[in-house]
C-alpha cells in the first residue's frame, strides 16, 4: 500500500474545489493507493503519471522504493501540463 502526499500547490487547488468535486477527486485518488499503476498513464518525455478525473488532471510523481505516491498539480485539463 503507498502513502499519498501532496505538494502545497496541488492541496491549494483541490481546498477550492467544489464538495462534489472534492469528494470525487478526493476518492479517486485515494482508490490508487494499493495498485497506482492500473489507472496512471505515463506523461510523455517525463518521469510523471497523469490521473484524469472528470474534468481534472492529476500529476503524480511515484516512488516505488520509498511506496509513496506524490500528487504535484491538480487542474483543469487545458491547462495543467503549462
Amino acid at each position: 500500500m503507498y502513502f499519498i502526499e501532496f505538494s502545497r500547490q496541488a492541496q491549494k487547488f483541490f481546498n477550492k474545489l467544489s464538495d462534489k468535486d472534492a469528494k470525487i477527486v478526493g476518492e479517486k485518488i485515494n482508490s490508487i493507493r494499493e495498485n497506482p499503476f492500473r489507472f496512471l498513464k505515463r506523461l510523455q518525455g517525463e518521469k510523471l503519471w497523469r490521473l484524469r478525473i472528470l474534468k481534472y488532471r492529476v500529476i503524480i510523481d511515484v516512488l516505488v522504493s520509498k511506496n509513496k505516491i506524490i500528487v504535484l498539480r491538480i487542474g483543469y485539463r487545458k491547462n495543467v501540463y503549462d
